[in-house]
């Protein structure tokens, strides 16, 4: 009696153990998200704007970019620029995007409204690097590469038609690009010492700015696109 006493005993801590484990894990997962906030609500346009022309007018492709079953979608005929309202400094951005055959887009940051955000403000590229039109890119120029200016490690992209995750983290020079949980740039911009380059690139200096999606005239899909400041 007292052996199957002991038994259940332990078999019961067993059991507690695990789902402790279990319970843990998951309060583990929700703390990651702890002081993110929605960028896209899922359903309109709310907090973001199309980007504007030397004249100060709205530009977009088309009818710009267009909402599906709670996405942020552009096609080859429609997108153009759209950026959030809100400027943003240092912050951690997480999202999930989506590529068909030859997709190419860009996620800005710290960019004004007027200009070519890769170079007014700072662009991660978003791109097929599958696609045999990119074969004779440079290393720069590739998917998650602060474009232009540093190259991202390739290789991590998720098949075409299927959600890849992506972080972007910016914190005073250092921006880091995580992709499926790879990190696949971790750069300080101070490290950019090409001074034809550098001069290209004015939004190098740039602390702050919009957060934009930038259409290149490609189907490409977001969801899931949220904010913690720092």
């Amino acid at each position: 009696m007292l052996k199957n006493l002991i038994s259940l005993v332990a078999i019961a801590s067993l059991l507690c153990g695990c789902a402790g484990k279990s319970g843990g894990g998951e309060k583990s997962a929700k703390n990651q998200e702890v002081g993110f906030v929605p960028l896209f609500n899922g359903s309109d346009l709310t907090g973001w704007t199309y980007g504007k022309d030397n004249a100060g007018a709205l530009r977009k492709a088309g009818a710009g970019y267009q909402i599906r079953d709670g996405s942020l979608y552009c096609t080859v005929a429609d997108g153009g620029n759209l950026f959030t309202e809100k400027e943003y400094g240092d912050f951690v951005m997480r999202l999930e995007f989506k590529l068909t055959p030859s997709a190419n887009n860009g996620v800005a940051i710290r960019s004004p409204l007027n200009g070519n955000p890769a170079y007014e403000g700072i662009e991660i590229q978003v791109l097929d690097d599958t696609a045999e039109k990119y074969a004779k890119l440079r290393p720069e120029q590739y998917h998650g590469s602060v474009y232009d200016l540093v190259a991202a490690e390739r290789g991590h992209l998720k098949p075409l038609g299927e959600w890849n995750q992506e972080e972007i983290i910016a914190q005073g020079r250092h921006i880091t690009v995580k992709l499926n949980g790879h990190t696949i740039v971790d750069a300080n911009l101070d490290d950019v010492k090409d001074e034809a380059k550098v001069k290209k690139h004015p939004g190098l200096h740039r602390a702050s700015g919009h957060i934009g999606l930038l259409g290149h005239g490609a189907d490409v899909e977001f969801r899931n696109l949220r904010i913690k400041e720092m």
